[in-house]
């Protein structure tokens, strides 16, 4: 058991390590757990991201700890958490004291300005992953999918770029829509 909470511990602390940009871009490290240790399903990889985004706190953290709620229940969402932030407070503190030395040095620039879209092309590709794995793999016809579920997705994502509100608004409209709609069934 101690040799699941430290593999545990080094796999959370690689995705510490090698995560940029945010809680999403821990995804594809998240979506390889799925296949080498097995500590959650695809399934619940999405409940994972859906909850994190809606629950406060950094997505990343949240959906760390998840995953190791998941794995090895009340020690294993510690161990997660805190294997999560461990490098980042490391390198985060010794960046700091590098930035300021170095803020305007070209290098610098350009390596910050080549790890955005990187970070978005990792997200993009677990989307995509994602996607096509829940719709392939999963044998979902047209007779169960979730048409108003679907409608609902495009009418907000739509939205989002017209209007140019808040995220966490269509987040309280969906999860107000999802609540009626759970009385309603």
């Amino acid at each position: 058991m101690l040799n699941a909470y430290i593999l545990l511990f080094f796999e959370f602390v690689k995705v510490g390590l090698f995560t940029f940009g945010g809680g999403y871009a821990s995804l594809p490290f998240l979506y390889e757990m799925i296949d080498t240790h097995h500590w959650f399903s695809l399934n619940e990889l999405t409940q994972m991201i859906a909850i994190s985004g809606i629950t406060p706190g950094p997505v990343g953290l949240n959906m760390a700890t998840y995953a190791g709620f998941k794995a090895l229940g009340f020690f294993g969402a510690s161990i997660s958490s805190i294997a999560l932030i461990l490098p980042m407070i490391i390198i985060t503190t010794q960046i700091f004291k590098a930035y300021l030395k170095f803020s305007e040095n070209k290098i610098v620039k350009s390596i910050l300005y080549i790890l955005r879209p990187t970070s978005c092309a990792l997200i993009a590709s677990v989307g995509i992953h994602l996607f096509y794995d829940l719709i392939f793999k999963h044998d979902i016809t047209l007779k169960n999918i979730d048409y108003f579920a679907f409608v609902l997705i495009l009418f907000l994502f739509i939205l989002t770029f017209k209007l140019k509100r808040n995220p966490i608004i269509y987040i309280i409209i969906s999860a107000f829509i999802g609540a009626l709609l759970s009385f309603v069934k």
